[in-house]
Parts: structure tokens; sequence; C-alpha cells
């Protein structure tokens, strides 16, 4: 192969080779990620970074034989498009000149550069006596992680506009940037020869998120898991809404006002009769306090079955305090309370409460039981009602079914930015 030129990073010091001196423009320090120029005797620093890209599966020197020509890896690139990313690898024969692997949903493609151009439109192009149909829109591909050596000059961020061609299983793909339009066929190679020439173990055949490549087709024309997963979870949860409000049954209301007395319980308050016309039903209890501070009310419900005598029990409260500190004012709690009674079977049932008032001093110190300055009572509106929908649980279905796919764009996330 060619002679290695041998340097060091001026950004972190690490020791470095060129493999292709005198053709290389750029290269990428292995060790920071700090973009080098290295088109000239003195080694000039184009940009400090803190880390190097990881995770290619090909690394800088890594040589394989492939159509009987023996490549070496020179650099690396990691590129996306919408959401959609894969891996670009430049391949360097000091007497075949460079070639590209492009990996992308565990599938390889061999790229050559082409210097004889297809002719055509936007539809359709001809190239070599063959023609060519345009596979989906253009579209803006990234540049996300740059490792290695280059012979133009490129840094994470760049794009370029592409659009794929296809005649069978060989690709060509157009990408224009900076006035410039480059074209390359890319023709898909086994995954076994690739683990073969360059002594790589065989690629996962289970795909957690899919990632297309330029050979496939743009990202509007490529599956991806995402949105399948993402969209299942949206249906799920919409069906669950829906199972719940049929099952939630018609709707009955009981309500009256209780006034609570403080170091005291009033015992056995009926608020009103609720009847379950389904197999079962939830039962919401919403306690509404007047205008109180720093006090708070105890409530404890009984659903009495009239058939059977038997109670549902619930506890309830409503709570409201503030005062001034060193922070300035404060406030905390609320003065409305919900308690929700679950699977209360078919009949008919009274509702008892249960009420007792508490509350802070307001100037201390305190004369009666502990409590000064309090008023006698505090009023408590009550308002029971079947048909209610349990929106606890239905929240946590959410968190558990959108949890999956949150987890797998973050770890997309992570493996387009090399972390």
């Amino acid at each position: 192969m060619n002679a290695v030129r041998n340097i060091a990073c001026p950004n972190c010091g690490g020791a470095l080779e060129v493999r292709a001196a005198g053709f290389s423009v750029n290269l990428a320090c292995a060790y920071c990620g700090s973009l080098l120029d290295v088109s000239r005797p003195e080694v000039v620093l184009i940009e400090a970074h803190d880390k190097a890209a990881k995770g290619f599966r090909l690394a800088p020197g890594a040589r394989g034989t492939l159509f009987d020509v023996e490549w070496e890896t020179v650099g690396a690139l990691r590129r996306r498009d919408l959401g959609y990313s894969w891996e670009e690898y430049l391949l360097f024969n000091p007497y075949a000149g460079y070639r590209w692997l492009v990996l992308s949903d565990c599938e390889w493609q061999f790229g050559t550069m082409l210097l004889d151009l297809p002719e055509g439109n936007d539809d359709t192009v001809s190239w070599r006596g063959e023609h060519f149909t345009r596979d989906g829109d253009a579209s803006t591909s990234e540049t996300t992680a740059v490792l290695g050596e280059f012979y133009w000059r490129v840094r994470a961020g760049d794009t370029v506009e592409a659009m794929l061609y296809e005649r069978g299983d060989t690709v060509l793909s157009r990408e224009g940037g900076g006035g410039e339009v480059n074209w390359t066929q890319l023709v898909p190679v086994e995954d076994d020869v690739i683990a073969q020439a360059f002594g790589l173990g065989r690629l996962k055949a289970h795909r957690a998120v899919r990632e297309p490549s330029p050979s496939s087709g743009s990202s509007s024309s490529t599956a991806n898991d995402l949105p399948t997963m993402f969209g299942l979870a949206c249906a799920a949860i919409v069906a669950l809404l829906l199972a719940m409000v049929l099952i939630s049954g018609p709707v009955e209301r009981a309500s009256a006002s209780i006034d609570a007395p403080f170091a005291a319980t009033r015992e056995g308050v009926r608020i009103g009769t609720l009847t379950v016309r389904r197999p079962w039903q939830f039962v919401t209890v919403t306690a509404r306090g007047t205008d109180f501070d720093n006090r708070w009310v105890d409530l404890d419900y009984s659903l009495v079955d009239r058939a059977t005598g038997q109670s549902m029990d619930g506890y309830g409260i409503v709570e409201h305090y503030s005062g001034r500190d060193s922070d300035g004012s404060w406030t905390e709690g609320s003065r409305k309370g919900t308690t929700l009674l679950g699977r209360v079977p078919r009949g008919t049932y009274d509702l008892y409460v249960d009420a007792s008032a508490h509350g802070w001093p307001s100037d201390p110190p305190p004369q009666i039981s502990g409590w000064s300055s309090l008023p006698e009572t505090v009023t408590v509106s009550i308002e029971a009602e079947t048909g209610s929908l349990p929106w606890g649980n239905w929240w946590t279905a959410a968190v558990l079914l959108f949890a999956f796919p949150c987890i797998a764009v973050w770890r997309q996330y992570r493996e387009e930015n090399g972390r």
C-alpha cells in the first residue's frame, strides 16, 4: 500500500497516521475528533473538539480485499436525513483510488464515484445505455460525525442535497452542495463478504430501530419502526379511553353541604342516594371548601348498599395554607379534594360523611385544646357521581405504552451522535 505519514494532533497531542499522504486534505483526530489540515507539510488545526466520534463499524486503518483489490479504510462519516442515519466509509488504494462502503439498516453497499456523468431529467437518467428511475423526492443529508482523513474538507454539520435513481439492485446517488454535483454508483455487497474481507463479525439480523441507507430510497419511502411504534401507542391509548368511556356508563349525582366542627367530628351526615346501573362503576366524591386559610378538614366517606348494608369506605381532605417567610409569600394545598371509589357493584347506595376540621392558631399562644382564634365550623360542599373515569390508570397506561418508543428515540440519538 501507500506510504504512511506520522503526525501529532495539535489539539490533544495524539499520534496519528496519514494513510493517503499526498491525497488527503482533511483528517479528523481519532482521539479528540479535532479537524486537521494535512494538505501541507505543517499540520494546521481547523476545528478543535473534545472527543472523537465513536461507534463506527470500521476503524481507520482497517484493510480488506473486495473485488480483487485490497482497500484500506481511511475515513468514516455518520450521516442522517430526517432522523434516519447511516455510516459511510472512505476506502483507498494508491493504484485504484477511492471507493465508498455504505452501511445502513444492516446492509452494505459498495460505491464508485462516476466520471462519466448520467444525463436526463429529475425523473429519469441514462448512464452507460441504461435508464434509472428516481426513487423518492430530493432530501437533505447532514454529516453528524467525522473520523479519519478525506480528500476534501468535511466537518460535522455539512449538508448536501441528495437524489436517488434505481435500476434493479443498482443505485445512482446524486449529491449537490457547495456548487458541486457528485454522482456515485452503489451496488449491494453481502454481509458475509464484508465480514470475511475485514475480519468482522456478522451484523445482527434483529433491527431494533431501522435506519435507511441512501441506496434504499428516500426517508419518505423507507420503512421505519419508530413511527409504527408511536402510532400503535397512540391507537392503544385512544382505544383504552374509548373503552373507559363505554364502561363508565350513565351518570348520577348527589350533593349536599356539611359544616365540619373544630376539635370534634360530625358523624353520619347523609349526602344523598346513588344508583349504579352497570355491573360495576367508579364513583367519584369531590369536596370543595369555602374560603378558609391555614385550615384542613378530614373527611371519611361510607358508600352503604341499601340491599346488603355493606359499605365501601374512602378518605378525603381539603386543606389550604399560606404565610410569609424570608423568600416572600407562599401558599400550599387546595380547597378541593377528590376521592375515587373503584369497582362499585350494581345497586343503590347512600353516601354518608364524617367530617372534622383542624387549624393553626392565628394569634398564639393557644388557649383551648391547642387552638385559638378558630371559627366554629368550616363549610364543605360534597358532590358524588357515578360513571367516573379512572384517569390515574389511564395516565399510567400512557406512560407504559410510550416508554419503549421514547427509549428507542433516545438510543438512536446516542448512536447518531456517537455517545
